[in-house]
């Protein structure tokens, strides 16, 4: 046998399953009928402290939703809170918190973690479920407009370590993600206004109707108007979704990465500020940075430059932070985001809407005038 080698392709079917409902707490039982479907035995539910605030029954209400759901195959043996935000995500310590919940309640493989929460809890909650047993299904209930129009739709968990932002993770598809209208209503607004940066820069690289539909009804989105702002959380979603199963990379093996439109500087702001910053705001400050680096690169026309710190400032979201200087600071982001990805770097950034570019090289005075930019904008 030697100098023999066995090659063979691995493939592994996996199913993406979203459910969108009125009021999960109080119906939708088809909804929980199949996010349970195939699972036996013991759960256990995290909920984000905040929700929990919010929705004083919200334990009582999911195990009724499990009971009727899991019809006598699952039970929930118990309802944990977590503290919502990046501090659920500072290093391991609440992750090892959901494992060691699997193992003290007889949660197997073929049981859940049920996770409801902003993104951070999804993420913590996640990358504790996909460390016990190598991998107990997560079935994630995102309660903010950003984990529903973006990250409750990956495929990948993590928390922040070593100064950098989901340092440590796993990739793990969600059993089933059941996003709920209702319980958005309880979002502080920074938190509700937060979760359209990411609307804005889906549209930015995949959907032109989307840019315009969330200009025409910013200011009633601001006002929290679900007729104008569901569609938008929704189609921002299914963009995110298709990109991550259909765009030939879900699991991030190659270097391009379009939907970390600017993400590299968000990423360090948010790191710089100790956490503080939240991260629908810092994405708003990235993708208006990367807007103005694009123009200052030559790569961009200034109206869609223009156009895009409108739509931020008339949805009261940033486009400066003083953490963007000095640039030196910043620019070490880039080296952190260029591990994150492995190889040279590759930042997307924008030709125009609906397309963008890899760019493997920042120019430090492209940079700081862009930064400039946003300084006397601001």
């Amino acid at each position: 046998m030697d100098g023999a080698s066995w090659h063979s392709p691995l493939h592994v079917a996996m199913r993406h399953r979203v459910w969108w409902a009125e009021d999960l707490l109080h119906g939708a039982s088809e909804a929980w009928q199949d996010a349970l479907a195939g699972l036996e035995g013991s759960c256990v539910a995290f909920v984000d402290a905040g929700v929990a605030g919010a929705w004083p029954e919200v334990a009582e209400r999911l195990h009724a939703c499990v009971k009727t759901g899991g019809q006598d195959r699952v039970r929930l043996a118990a309802v944990e809170l977590m503290l919502g935000g990046e501090a659920c995500k500072l290093g391991v310590e609440q992750a090892e918190r959901v494992a060691r919940a699997c193992f003290d309640h007889g949660v197997s493989r073929r049981g859940a973690v049920i996770a409801v929460g902003g993104g951070a809890v999804l993420d913590a909650a996640g990358f504790g479920a996909a460390m016990a047993h190598r991998g107990v299904p997560l079935v994630r209930v995102p309660t903010t407009t950003l984990a529903q129009d973006d990250s409750a739709m990956g495929v990948k968990c993590g928390v922040n370590a070593f100064g950098q932002k989901n340092a440590l993770g796993a990739f793990a598809a969600p059993h089933v993600v059941l996003c709920c209208r209702r319980l958005l209503g309880s979002l502080a607004q920074e938190h509700w206004i937060g979760g359209f940066s990411e609307a804005v820069k889906i549209a930015l690289l995949r959907d032109p109707e989307l840019l315009e539909r969330i200009e025409c009804h910013a200011p009633a989105i601001v006002a929290r108007d679900m007729d104008a702002a569901w569609p938008v959380i929704q189609r921002s979603a299914w963009l995110h979704r298709e990109h991550i199963l259909h765009g030939g990379d879900p699991f991030e093996l190659g270097a391009g990465r379009p939907l970390d439109h600017g993400h590299w500087a968000a990423h360090r702001l948010e790191a710089l500020s100790g956490w503080k910053l939240f991260h629908g705001q810092a994405v708003a400050v990235g993708v208006s940075l990367d807007a103005c680096l694009a123009c200052e690169m030559g790569l961009l026309d200034g109206s869609v430059r223009d156009r895009v710190l409108r739509m931020f400032r008339a949805m009261g979201l940033p486009t400066f932070h003083p953490l963007l200087e000095p640039v030196d600071r910043l620019l070490e982001g880039l080296e952190q985001f260029r591990q994150h990805l492995g190889g040279a770097l590759a930042v997307p950034l924008l030709r125009r809407v609906g397309e963008c570019l890899d760019v493997a090289t920042i120019p430090p005075a492209a940079l700081a005038a862009a930064v400039r930019q946003l300084r006397q904008g601001s």
